[in-house]
């Protein structure tokens, strides 16, 4: 019975630690394409699901928490177009609540965690959720001297001749009553109004119009040229601050008006509360007023009034414990579908994509949606000519929530999934894929065409230039869409000979053809931009260069899995080959974090002679790729393995468990040879401490303990 039980046990661990993986690398794309693309690709809600799914398996399967771990990391990378600054505390996101339960759970979890009774009154403050770009500014000697964005939490974009255009921002502050360092942390955003007139400018100018208030701020502040920065009307609201020589106040309401008579502008809509129940009415109340406040807003931001609890609850590496963020539904709309078209990806999935009668929702219209899988079409019987309603998904994405069936006309068929690509014409076909023991088919059709179909060449070329890849500057979709057509660039590796090609020769679309004399015939200045940022990427790190490459189901995280595990391509290519295929394959599997389906991707990859001489063709045409180095840092208790045995007086467990973490210690749930110190409060297990003198583990009464952490 008991070897039973392990089995199962290891059954459910494996079982875990595969859909952590998966969810790892789900997240991870999703991060890349919200904070660095500004281009969300899933609702907010369904991006918040991932994450919670993620929360709970690593709260039943703590062991498997990797450090790459997206719960304890914020936003993605900064860009290497904006010099690095690095925040003196790091800037964290929210935890998010869907509704009135768990922001009730969020409180009792605060009560819990600092001891106190339920009768006990806390005051909470709460202001609108605005849906812009977290922004930090640095004031020394009541100047402004920084500012930057996010980024990942702990370096951000230094945009500071950005920020300074920004009519609301102050540039001086009243040196006499402000902190000699003050850090003010806010978000800046774009009101719908300036949001229409940007999109009409763009429209006018032939350009692409933004998708949303929140895209237009983003691409608004990370102007190279402040002067552009400043035609877009951007604004601020002041909500937090970071570091600070001195603050005058103890409580969060009184620092914000503080604040806001230094200059700073802040939200109207901001209130101190004492009841759950007077929360949930300030947030109907705003829901009410959303549409009329004339910018986006995407919750209610709820957070303890007093610094000194604020301080005893800390932070996790992700978000602080002391707020939350309640979600707002999605906003809903009825229109037409006109068409559905098929969109061919990177990988070949035939995605069907609905043409929509344009509706404006909550500031932006809304022409496409798209319909994420045939299944789905099926499912949810959509048809074309039907009225549908539609949702802004945490006010980004489109989706079709439901048919209006009693509004369908006669004699309008069923959507037919295709049996040949649309572009290419090869054959149409769902992957069969192990799920246990069990083959069944995926949920997608896919082009089986490969390279040979042009959808999928550019996609792949797209993907191997963005972001989180080799992150080119002047290669964006629409450029390698016209560099395609013209034969320019037809494969990844083109990319590294432009300049050897064109430079003496640029084909006419790269020569000018108006403006002073001696420059029509020239290469265009953007031509030669061009050149230049794709010589200062041909150098990358290994986990992002195996990202660019496109492999099947690996994302960032796996990538960086398989690079600290390999540290060279030179190594991979060896290993991973077809002579050496089940000895490759075994050694990937072994892998914390990388499961079946990935590594087959990976070694079907790499045993094929194309994708080979790609990676060969791309060192020889001069790309660089970095052997993989990890900075390990030590302290006075890294590493080491703490546990507490009785009840604690001077604090919950839980807080105690925070102050061992910040410390770089982990605290464990069992006594083994490998705990480092055992701490035994009042009632202690007398079993624990005599295995612990056993195996020679340090052992503190909670007050020896406190003494020896304070020293």
């Amino acid at each position: 019975m008991t070897k039973s039980n392990n089995r199962d046990d290891v059954s459910l661990v494996s079982k875990a630690k595969k859909e952590l993986s998966k969810l790892y690398s789900e997240v991870n794309k999703h991060d890349e394409y919200y904070y660095r693309e500004h281009n969300p690709k899933i609702p907010d809600n369904e991006y918040d699901d991932l994450r919670r799914s993620i929360l709970k398996i690593e709260a039943n399967f703590p062991s498997l928490v990797l450090a790459t771990s997206p719960s304890l990391r914020v936003g993605a990378e900064p860009s290497e177009k904006f010099g690095k600054v690095k925040h003196s505390l790091p800037m964290l996101s929210i935890q998010n609540a869907k509704n009135r339960e768990e922001v009730v759970s969020w409180n009792d979890g605060i009560k819990n965690f600092l001891m106190i009774n339920d009768n006990t009154v806390i005051e909470y403050v709460a202001e609108p959720k605005i849906d812009g770009l977290s922004a930090s500014l640095l004031y020394e000697n009541g100047e402004l001297t920084v500012a930057a964005t996010r980024g990942n939490g702990l370096f951000g974009e230094d945009i500071t001749e950005n920020i300074k255009t920004i009519k609301g921002v102050p540039l001086t502050i009243d040196k006499k009553r402000a902190p000699k360092v003050l850090e003010i942390r806010g978000e800046v955003y774009m009101s719908h109004d300036n949001f229409y007139s940007l999109n009409k400018i763009q429209v006018e100018q032939g350009k692409e119009p933004f998708k949303n208030p929140r895209n237009a701020a983003a691409g608004s502040l990370k102007q190279l040229d402040p002067k552009e920065t400043s035609k877009r009307s951007l604004e601020f609201f002041a909500y937090a601050w970071g570091d600070s020589s001195s603050l005058p106040y103890d409580n969060h309401y009184d620092l914000i008006n503080f604040f806001k008579d230094l200059g700073f502008p802040i939200n109207k809509n901001f209130g101190i509360f004492k009841t759950i129940d007077d929360l949930i009415i300030f947030y109907n109340d705003i829901l009410e007023k959303r549409p009329d406040l004339g910018y986006d807003i995407d919750g209610i931001v709820y957070k303890l009034n007093r610094l000194d609890l604020r301080e005893r609850l800390q932070s996790t590496e992700h978000h602080p414990r002391w707020a939350i963020a309640h979600k707002f539904p999605a906003e809903r709309a009825v229109t037409k579908i006109i068409d559905v078209e098929i969109q061919v990806g990177r990988t070949g999935v035939l995605t069907p994509v609905a043409r929509l009668q344009p509706i404006a929702i909550g500031g932006a219209l809304i022409s496409n949606a798209s319909l994420h899988n045939f299944e789905e079409v099926s499912r949810k019987d959509i048809r074309i000519g039907d009225m549908v309603w539609v949702q802004r998904a945490g006010d980004v994405i489109p989706q079709v929530i439901k048919v209006i069936k009693e509004k369908r006309l006669k004699n309008i068929e069923p959507i037919v999934p295709p049996v040949n690509c649309p572009v290419c014409g090869a054959k149409a076909e769902k992957d069969v894929i192990l799920s246990g023991n069990i083959e069944k088919e995926e949920k997608y059709i896919r082009c089986t065409g490969g390279l040979t179909c042009s959808a999928q060449a550019i996609e792949r070329i797209k993907h191997f230039a963005s972001k989180g890849a080799f992150d080119i500057e002047g290669l964006g979709q629409k450029q390698i869409d016209d560099y395609f057509a013209e034969k320019i660039i037809e494969s990844p590796v083109d990319i590294f000979y432009i300049e050897r090609r064109y430079k003496d020769n640029p084909p006419s679309f790269w020569r000018y053809t108006s403006g002073s004399p001696n420059k029509i015939g020239t290469i265009k200045d953007s031509a030669l931009k061009l050149f230049k940022s794709i010589n200062s990427k041909k150098e990358i790190e290994l986990d992002r260069f195996l990202f660019s490459l496109g492999i099947r189901h690996l994302g960032l995280t796996s990538a960086g899995l398989l690079a600290g595990h390999y540290k060279s391509i030179e190594k991979m290519l060896d290993i991973f080959s077809a002579d050496n295929s089940i000895d490759a394959l075994s050694d990937i599997l072994s892998l914390d974090g990388v499961g079946k389906k990935v590594a087959i991707s990976i070694m079907d990859f790499f045993i094929n002679l194309e994708s080979r001489n790609l990676i060969y063709d791309l060192i020889k045409s001069g790309v660089i790729i970095k052997n993989f180095n990890r900075e390990i840092k030590d302290t006075k208790i890294s590493n080491k393995t703490v546990l507490i045995t009785g009840s604690l007086e001077s604090m919950s467990r839980a807080e105690a468990k925070v102050k061992i973490e910040i410390l770089g210690a982990k605290l464990s749930s069992s006594l083994s040879k490998k705990t480092s110190f055992l701490i035994a409060g009042s009632k202690p297990t007398l079993s624990k401490i005599e295995k612990a003198k056993d195996f020679g583990v340090k052992i503190f009464s909670e007050e020896e303990w406190n003494t020896f952490i304070s020293e």
